[in-house]
C-alpha cells in the first residue's frame, strides 16, 4: 500500500502561530507577523476575505498586503482558535480605530489546507448587504480613515459590531 505524505502544517505549528498572530499585528512586527504565516503556508494561498467577495490570490495578499491596508487602524483580540483534521477557525474580536469613531466587529476564520499544502482562507464578518463580488468589503470600515488611505471622507462609515 503506497504511503502519501501531507504538506498540511502540523498541528503544533497552527497553534504556534494562533498563539502569536494577535500580538505581533498589534505591536506592528509585520516581518515577524509575515514569517509566522508562512510557517503555516507551505504550498498556493487563496483567501476569501470576506466570503462573498471576490478571490484573493497568495500569499502577500492573506498577508503583507493585508498588513499594510489595515494594521495602523485594527487591533484584534484572538477569542478562540480551534484545530481539527486538516483545517483550523479562531474567532477574532477587531477594533478599528478610525479617530474619532471606534468599531468593532467580531471575525470568523476558517482556514483548510488540502493534501499539498495549499492554504484556502475564508474570513466572516459584518459588511453591508450591498457589498458584492465587485464592492469594496473595507469601503466602511476604511472610509473613516480618510486620506490616510487614499479616499475619501465626506461620508461617516456605518456602525457595524
Amino acid at each position: 500500500m503506497e504511503q502519501t505524505m501531507s504538506n498540511v502544517p502540523s498541528r503544533r505549528a497552527r497553534l504556534a502561530h494562533a498563539a502569536k498572530h494577535a500580538e505581533l499585528w498589534n505591536a506592528g512586527k509585520k516581518d515577524e507577523w509575515v514569517a509566522s504565516w508562512r510557517t503555516i503556508c507551505p504550498g498556493e494561498v487563496r483567501m476569501f476575505d470576506p466570503v462573498g467577495t471576490e478571490e484573493k490570490r497568495g500569499v502577500a495578499a492573506a498577508t503583507s498586503d493585508a498588513f499594510d491596508m489595515f494594521q495602523s487602524i485594527l487591533r484584534i483580540k484572538m477569542i478562540t482558535v480551534q484545530v481539527n483534521g486538516d483545517e483550523m477557525a479562531w474567532v477574532c474580536e477587531n477594533v478599528f480605530r478610525t479617530e474619532p469613531d471606534v468599531q468593532t466587529a467580531y471575525s470568523i476564520e476558517i482556514f483548510a489546507w488540502d493534501e499539498a499544502g495549499n492554504l484556502l482562507i475564508k474570513t466572516y464578518y459584518p459588511m453591508p448587504e450591498h457589498v458584492g463580488p465587485d464592492g469594496d468589503p473595507y469601503a466602511h470600515l476604511l472610509d473613516a480613515a480618510g486620506e490616510e488611505h487614499g479616499r475619501s471622507n465626506e461620508d461617516p462609515p456605518p456602525r457595524i459590531g
